[in-house]
């Protein structure tokens, strides 16, 4: 309940005070009147007897004179506190007080309503979904249960600090019995018309009620008349649009039949995601690339005329030498020097001279002259030496290192709870789905055949003998405490046997059945996960589309509930 104490309107009745109630129910301590209207007042208490906090909401006076609406409020308060589910505030009490309040002892939830978060600003389009499959979850459970709440509004569906959805108000349910009322209730905005008719209603009177609650969370107002497109208030795509149509029909023939169903078209429009105008806002700015460094060179390159004359010079060295005598020594080397030391040419003949008398000097005198032709590139010779260093740029780049592996199911879905919030909230809202489903969830089935199954056991304890007893009483135990039981034994007492044949008769019925429903159930789940990853996978998101793809799989493969933990086992083996 919103913790907030109202005094900026008129009481719209004689609300007693915290004092006044202290004094009419004493096995409360009531600290403040947290809100009121015109149907109740809700004070916040303290229960001495469990030490817990607790909502208490009295009636006005005059519902207690009338007879009918008496005997009418202990049979729906009776059916309320039955609704054990994790998205109803749970009825803990009801009675009436001596003055002729009735009053409803309900458990205190600590958060804000949908009405105070609406008033606040906007709400994150992920955020609203979750909120009104929450809603259908609790609508779904009751209505399994043949009650109608007939007032959803945002001001009775309550969030607490953990984004769990709590319903509350029941205070106008009644058994879903299809018949019209001659004084209707609710609240004209989210009445369906049908209500307002005076006609007669069903569980798609809630459904219409919870189609004006979405309009209102993406838009911030509630529908008008002509009903304006959700896209004019809010960057979502169009399919939320038809959502609401379908589920705001003025027909309730062309409603969603019931809240599983309208749960369902909304997962599976949150897989869609906003239409473009709502991701501007997200896209970063678009930044130039640096670009890539240019290689850096090992020598500043040669001039092409350069490298001609250095090549030429080289042709012209190596023909010098290869046409020179055999037993020429080495000296012939000293025309590359410069030129002065030229300048004494009789010497050169002596040197000449001494070479093998087969050779006459005055042949290799012209020879000797050829290097002055040369004089030229003698600047370049020593040049090619240059090239050198730029083999060295020519060496092959070492090969980039190989790509790491693709991860493993395993490590995918290790850490999915922060990896994927999103995935993660799905999965959360397909276990809350299969919870509040008495027919995929059987659970409560097994719990009520128990129940019924005990007592047969203890009667049996009277006409068996002593010696005979402990099957039974181990029976009792195993069944109690929810334990797996042993096979039949031929040494158990007949009637035992014949208890046990009957139990896992109606066990088997019970999850053959739970196992249809539940497949029914998870193969829609299994298509709005299929939906996401081809959704990711178009985005470029190769890891998260995989994740989806192994839940999708893994979600028909599990038994039994299906828990983030157990589909993450099971995703994890694929």
């Amino acid at each position: 309940m919103a913790d907030n104490t109202p005094h900026a309107h008129p009481l719209p009745f004689d609300v007693p005070t915290v004092e006044e109630m202290n004094a009419l129910l004493p096995q409360y301590e009531f600290h403040k009147l947290a809100a009121f209207g015109g149907m109740g007042a809700v004070y916040r208490a303290q229960q001495a007897s469990l030490d817990r906090p607790v909502a208490v909401k009295i009636l006005p006076p005059a519902f207690g004179k009338e007879a009918e609406f008496a005997e009418r409020f202990k049979t729906e308060a009776r059916a309320m506190a039955k609704l054990n589910h994790t998205n109803i505030v749970t009825v803990y009490d009801f009675g009436i007080t001596r003055e002729g309040h009735f009053y409803l002892v309900m458990e205190w939830v600590e958060g804000h309503t949908l009405h105070e978060l609406v008033q606040k600003g906007s709400l994150p389009l992920r955020k609203v979904a979750n909120y009104v499959m929450q809603l259908c979850d609790a609508l779904h459970f009751a209505h399994n249960h043949k009650i109608l709440h007939r007032d959803v509004k945002p001001g009775n569906i309550m969030v607490n600090d953990e984004d769990r959805v709590k319903v509350a108000d029941f205070g106008l349910a009644r058994p879903m019995t299809g018949e019209a009322e001659e004084n209707p209730f609710g609240t004209p905005d989210y009445a369906a018309p049908e209500i307002m008719d005076k006609r007669g209603v069903d569980q798609r009177a809630d459904i219409f009620a919870a189609g004006v609650v979405l309009y209102e969370l993406l838009t911030g107002r509630v529908p008008a008349t002509p009903r304006r497109s959700v896209t004019e208030y809010a960057p979502v795509n169009k399919r939320w649009d038809e959502i609401i149509a379908k589920a705001t029909d003025h027909d309730p023939d062309k409603r969603y039949p019931d809240a599983l169903e309208f749960r369902a078209h909304i997962a599976a429009a949150l897989t869609i995601g906003t239409n473009a105008s709502a991701v501007v806002t997200e896209t970063k700015p678009v930044t130039k690339e640096p670009e890539a460094p240019a290689a850096k060179p090992a020598s500043k390159p040669f001039p092409l005329p350069k490298i001609a004359i250095a090549a030429a010079a080289v042709v012209i060295v190596l023909l010098v030498v290869l046409l020179k005598p055999s037993g020429e020594p080495e000296k012939t080397v000293e025309v590359e020097k410069p030129a002065p030391k030229v300048e004494t040419p009789e010497k050169k003949p002596k040197k000449v001279v001494e070479a093998p008398p087969v050779e006459k000097p005055k042949k290799v005198e012209k020879p000797a002259e050829a290097p002055k032709k040369v004089e030229k590139p003698k600047e370049v010779v020593v040049e090619p030496v240059k090239p050198a260093p730029a083999m060295a740029a020519t060496k092959p780049e070492p090969a980039p290192p190989p790509p790491p592996p693709a991860p493993t199911s395993a490590e995918l879905l290790a850490k999915l709870e922060s990896s994927d919030p999103e995935l993660t909230q799905i999965l959360v809202g397909i276990t809350a789905a299969w919870d509040a489903n008495p027919e995929a969830n059987p659970g409560p089935a097994k719990k009520e055949l128990a129940s019924k199954y005990i007592p047969y056991l203890q009667k049996t304890l009277a006409t068996t003998p002593p010696a005979q007893r402990d099957p039974i009483l181990s029976e009792i135990s195993n069944v109690a405490n929810n334990q797996p039981l042993p096979p039949v034994d031929d040494a158990w007492p007949a009637a035992l046997k014949q208890l046990r044949q009957t139990y896992d008769t109606q066990i088997t019925a019970i999850t053959s059945k739970a196992d249809a429903a539940g497949r029914t159930l998870l193969q829609t789940q299994q298509a709005s996960l299929l939906q996401l990853a081809k959704d990711r996978a178009a985005k470029g998101d190769k890891d998260g589309a995989r994740r989806a793809e192994l839940i999708a799989t893994a979600l028909l493969q599990i038994a039994g509930r299906p828990t983030i933990e157990a589909l993450k086992g099971a995703g994890g083996k694929l």
